[in-house]
Parts: structure tokens; C-alpha cells; sequence
């Protein structure tokens, strides 16, 4: 039965699918100024710009950044050669606020220009757009459409946030580059519910596509993709929680995903059951477990393949400070033509120092698998990659801001070589917002 439910909302969720993407744009966590006192407090989650808050009603937010970088191996060889960068973006970003429904739309157009790497030059683009309503005080729904267009650096980016209209893909640095051209698509809808006080039910439908464009000037490439080809997905999930007490949560969760590479006409089909436990440890601290067995169907294999579906998350929140760890067992979209995640432990602390400056270090682990055999045959990539990152606020609509990554990526994907990567990058953003008239 989920598998059919699965099938059923992917040929739905694909048709829908009109433009390229799929992110987490998402702030960091800059010093928080109050904004003007609202007149009716939302029920919804509040909207910040660039680290103030967005008073209700409809808001524009724009900034245009200036970058310089520093990249140790932007062709990611194995004779590494440095080159710098000068990237130049920006940010337009549109939102309304009402006490029971908020949307907000976002678009990041970037150029990047190498001075020796040429062919690396890009012209990326990235458009989300979210819509939450509260029904009533027992039902809301979000709906959320993501396009973006950007080079491969071979595995999804499983830590990104947005400052100005700088989008930091900060694992995006350490995946193997293909030198191609990779458009994604995504649409999802998540409908909450509480049947009562104690209750509450979560249904969440997703469905993509990711393209992938052929580069004649990198042979690897060619042993991975090939031109036009794609990636269709599909998922659909129901969550159910109950409250034990004011601190404690004990629920399940069944999932299915449907994955189809066009390039080799191979499919994968994962399907899982799982029980959830959620605890508030204090005031600040919690921690979640999802753990069940998980079923994987793939074209290659005669029998169905058991294994272990696993989401822990630690995490702490303060008005100045985050902490987030995780690891999860699960299948993603890479970005490679017959590539899926499947274990990710990452790791992420952001502070706010006074009132104007900020600061954040990360760390992720990632393993993902060629499930689709060609060339270079089956098996996994592991991917290991720190960052940090900081900024300034220098006036109300200025600020400076830095970032370094570094990755560390051996396994099939690269011949079973180490390859590592530095990435170092500064720049200023100027950013304003605008509350319209009503």
C-alpha cells in the first residue's frame, strides 16, 4: 500500500514540477534587532531579514554582495592547481506576514569568474518560495516550490545558509567536479494536524527531478552521465506523535521513495516503518530518535534488500546561539547520474557576538553509493568536510562576512584516490528591506 501511495504522488508532484531546484535557504544566526511592535502577534513562525525581524504585512528585502575567493583545486585533480575567483550576486526577496498565513519568495542570481579556470566561469540561479497556512488552531499547511541551476560538484550539499545574497553550499566544496551544468526541480506539501491536545499527525508529499548537462571538456564526466539525462524522485511519508508529557513524545513513521535514472533506465524503490521518541531535556536542550527497519528494491537485485532507517538529532537553541548534530541513515538525491546518499552525520554551532558580529563552524561525514553500474562499476565515495564561518555588521545595511571549507573526498567516484579541497572566500554585503504600504 506505500509503495502504491508513493507512485500515485510522485506522477503527481512531477507534473507540477515547472522549474530547477531544491535548497535550504536558510539565515544564519546574526545579532537579532527588535523590530516595530506588531499589532497582532502571528500564531506563525516569524520571518527574518538578515537578522531582523520582518514586521506583518509585505516586505521587500534586496543586497548585492561583492566576493573575492580563493580556491586550492577548482578542477578537483589530483595535481591540484590554485586559482582565485571574483563572484558578484545578488538577492530579491518578497514576503507577507498575516497572523495565519505567511509567504515568502526568493531569488539568488550569481556570476563567478576564475581567472585561469575559465571554463569554470558560472551564472547560477536559485528561486524558492514558501507558503504556510493555519487552517484553524488544529490544521495548517505548507507548500514549497524550489528551482536552481548551478556547476556539479558532485553530491548535494547537506549544509547550506544564506547572509545577504550569499548562498554557502559548505559541503558543496568537497565533492568531485564534474564541470557540468546541473538543474534541479522540487515541489512538497506538508499538512499538520492535531486530532487533540495530546496528538498531532504530519503528512508530507515531495516529488523532483534533477538534470544533468554533458561536458565534452571533462572525460570523467562522460563515464558518469551523459548529456540531458535526468533523475526523476518521489517520497510521501505520515508521521504520528503523542505527548507522554510536557516533555516527552512517542510516535512512529512510515515512508516510501521512488528513484528513476533516466541515463542507465534504473530504478530504486525504499520503503521504511519506524518509531520516534522525542525528549526536552531543559529549557534549551532536545534530542529525537527515529529508528525501524528499511526496504530497498533495486533493478540489479532479485531479492529485497533489509537494512536500517535511522534519524538522531541533538539540539539547542538560545536567542544568541545554535547547536545542531545529526545522523541519519536514509537515501538523497547526489548529483551524479546514479548516485544516492545514504549515511550523513553532520554537525553545526552559530553564536551571535554582541550586537553586530556573528560566527559558526560545521562539520559533515558523508557516504554515498554508485548504485547504477557503468565504467567505473559500483561502490561508495566518502566525503569528510569542516567549515567556519563569521561576519561583521559595519552599519545597519552593511556587512562583511567570510567563509573556509575544507573537504576530503576518496572512494569510486574518484578512482579511490584522496582528493582534498580549500575554499576560502570574503566579501560585503549591502542589503536593504522595505515594509510596503498596506
Amino acid at each position: 500500500m506505500i509503495r502504491k501511495v508513493a507512485i500515485v504522488a510522485t506522477l503527481i508532484l512531477l507534473a507540477g514540477t515547472l522549474a530547477l531546484a531544491q535548497d535550504d535557504n536558510q539565515f544564519p544566526v546574526p545579532p537579532v534587532q527588535p523590530a516595530e511592535q506588531m499589532e497582532t502577534a502571528p500564531s506563525a513562525p516569524h520571518i527574518t531579514s538578515y537578522g531582523f525581524e520582518v514586521p506583518p504585512g509585505w516586505n521587500v528585502a534586496m543586497a548585492a554582495d561583492a566576493i573575492g575567493i580563493y580556491d586550492s583545486n577548482p578542477a578537483f585533480q589530483l595535481q591540484s592547481e590554485s586559482d582565485g575567483a571574483q563572484r558578484y550576486s545578488g538577492n530579491v526577496s518578497l514576503s507577507y506576514l498575516a497572523q495565519h498565513t505567511i509567504y515568502q519568495a526568493t531569488y539568488l542570481p550569481s556570476f563567478t569568474y576564475y581567472h585561469h579556470f575559465s571554463t569554470l566561469n558560472a551564472a547560477d540561479q536559485n528561486l524558492s518560495q514558501n507558503l504556510w497556512h493555519q487552517v484553524n488552531g488544529r490544521t495548517n499547511w505548507t507548500l514549497t516550490m524550489d528551482a536552481q541551476k548551478f556547476p556539479s560538484w558532485g553530491g548535494s550539499s547537506f549544509s547550506s545558509s544564506v547572509f545577504g545574497s550569499l548562498l554557502m553550499q559548505l559541503s558543496g566544496l568537497t565533492a568531485l567536479n564534474l564541470v557540468s551544468k546541473v538543474s534541479e526541480a522540487s515541489t512538497g506539501f506538508m499538512l499538520e494536524h492535531k486530532p487533540s491536545l495530546r496528538s498531532h499527525l504530519q503528512l508530507d508529499v515531495s516529488g523532483g527531478v534533477t538534470k544533468y548537462v554533458h561536458s565534452d571538456s571533462n572525460q570523467l564526466l562522460s563515464l558518469l552521465t551523459s548529456a540531458d539525462s535526468s533523475t526523476w524522485y518521489g517520497q510521501a511519508g505520515v508521521i504520528y506523535g503523542y505527548e507522554l508529557s510536557t516533555h516527552r513524545t512517542i510516535g512512529f513513521g512510515a515512508s516510501a521513495s521512488y528513484f528513476l535514472f533516466t541515463a542507465q533506465d534504473y530504478h530504486v524503490m525504499e520503503e521504511s516503518v519506524v518509531l520516534r521518541y522525542e525528549e526536552l531535556l531543559s529549557k534549551n536542550w532536545t534530542y529525537s530518535v527515529s529508528v525501524g527497519p528499511q526496504f530497498r528494491e533495486q533493478q540489479s537485485a532479485a531479492a529485497i534488500q533489509p537494512g536500517l532507517s535511522l534519524d538522531a538529532q541533538v539540539v539547542r537553541k538560545t536567542l544568541k546561539s545554535s547547536f545542531r548534530a545529526s545522523a541519519v541513515s536514509s537515501y538523497q538525491m547526489g548529483q551524479a547520474q546514479g548516485n544516492l546518499t545514504s549515511w550523513t552525520a553532520s554537525t553545526a554551532f552559530e553564536h551571535s557576538i554582541g550586537k553586530r558580529a556573528f560566527a559558526g563552524v560545521f562539520g559533515t561525514y558523508q557516504r554515498s553509493e554508485l548504485l547504477a553500474s557503468g565504467p567505473l562499476g559500483t561502490g561508495a565515495t566518502q566525503t569528510v568536510a569542516p567549515a567556519a564561518e563569521g561576519g561583521f555588521r559595519i552599519l545597519r545595511h552593511l556587512v562583511w562576512f567570510a567563509n573556509y571549507g575544507y573537504g576530503l573526498q576518496q572512494g569510486v567516484l574518484t578512482q579511490q584516490k584522496n582528493i582534498g579541497r580549500q575554499q576560502f572566500l570574503t566579501g560585503i554585503s549591502c542589503n536593504v528591506d522595505r515594509v510596503l504600504p498596506r
